[in-house]
């Protein structure tokens, strides 16, 4: 019966944005089952997919939401096309479906974020699900909304909140990306969050980060980009590069391009696959990295080469919201090599670790218990 209720919802939601009457909520809801129909046969969360995601994303939105300019013909002329696969869609549900699962309420889709399930295997108690696309936006008025699917999030701003920040906050089990006014793409990792503002000074773009980030940052010679992180702030130009600042130590690891990291009125500047990590005695460390090890997270990856064990459970620990036990049993010596996809059950990341270690592991509601 709520299979049939949402088909027609979604019959008469269609019928309603052909018309141009949708509200801007209810467009939302349209673009984005069209963005995914739009993913391509496979696995949606290939490397190469995720490569153009945002920009794909931002492109859509920019052209079929947020262009206010754009005229109701133009738009309609565009939709027509799609008319006639989702009139098809809707015959069988198919709209119905994803409508009724996307309109469910923000917090049961951030209750879904690493969901405790049965496990398949009598080695677990239970099993853990891969966490997902999740954060929330708090606006300078200190209003929140929740911001449930990967896409790029355009609000409107008032007059009252220039020169005011907006902060994405990630939390456990959760990744977000987000496009920045100037075209800037920023992944983020689990519990994170970013602050920034809706738009940029004329002469320079500044954020403050806490947790970790993926930046690709858009080209601005006149506007340096300074990210201010646990007291260290990283300046770039134009260029890509990863920054981990859980902790009082931050480490910035350069993809391409140059980067300048700053602390305590020291700096450095770092070239493509050296790493920058500053501490709270105002030093600032240069090594060689690795770095696909150190971004794997943006590829959605668990990847462990050369990492102690104590990394590699904050890491788990993060992404599917768990607590380990008995950490002491296992040496902090011990280094562990290997990648798994983060889209794995726990059991699965651990299953692996297993063998990697020599001891067994179980899982008890929230906590991974090392045997």
């Amino acid at each position: 019966m709520k299979e049939q209720e949402s088909s027609d919802q979604a019959k008469a939601l269609l019928k309603k944005y052909l018309e141009g009457q949708c509200t801007p909520e209810e467009e939302q809801q349209v673009l984005r089952w069209f963005y995914v129909q739009d993913q391509p046969e496979g696995d949606p969360l290939t490397k190469e997919y995720r490569a153009g995601l945002a920009s794909r994303i931002n492109t859509k939105l920019e052209e079929q939401l947020f262009n206010e300019t754009t005229p109701t013909v133009r738009r309609l002329t565009w939709f027509r096309s799609k008319w006639m696969v989702a009139a098809m869609l809707v015959a069988v549900s198919g709209f119905g479906l994803w409508m009724y699962n996307s309109l469910s309420p923000s917090d049961h889709r951030l209750q879904e974020l690493a969901a405790e399930v049965p496990s398949h295997d009598k080695t677990f108690h239970n099993d853990i699900l891969p966490g997902g696309h999740y954060a929330k936006i708090i606006t300078p008025k200190g209003e929140e909304q929740p911001l449930a699917d990967p896409f790029v999030q355009r609000l409107e701003q008032s007059s009252d909140q220039q020169g005011k920040n907006f902060l994405v906050d990630v939390p456990k089990a959760g990744s977000y990306t987000i496009i920045l006014e100037d075209g800037t793409k920023v992944w983020l990792n689990a519990s994170t969050k970013l602050s920034y503002p809706r738009h940029f000074e004329s002469d320079q773009r500044q954020v403050a980060l806490s947790g970790e980030a993926y930046f690709e940052v858009a080209k601005d010679a006149n506007r340096p980009f300074r990210i201010n992180a646990n007291g260290t702030t990283i300046e770039v130009l134009g260029t890509t590069f990863n920054v981990n600042a859980y902790h009082d130590e931050v480490a910035t690891s350069l993809v391409e391009g140059s980067v300048k990291v700053l602390k305590g009125g020291k700096q450095t500047i770092i070239k493509p696959g050296q790493q920058a990590t500053t501490s709270l005695t105002n030093d600032i460390k240069v090594t060689t990295t690795d770095l696909a090890k150190n971004t794997a997270w943006q590829r959605d990856e668990f990847y462990f080469d050369g990492s102690n064990f104590s990394d590699i459970s904050l890491q788990i620990a993060r992404w599917y919201n768990v607590e380990f036990e008995n950490m002491e049993t296992i040496g902090t010596n011990s280094t562990y090599k290997g990648s798994i996809s983060r889209n794995s059950r726990l059991s699965e990341v651990l299953q692996i670790l297993a063998l990697a270690t020599g001891r067994k592991f179980d899982i008890i509601g929230r906590k991974v218990i090392i045997q």
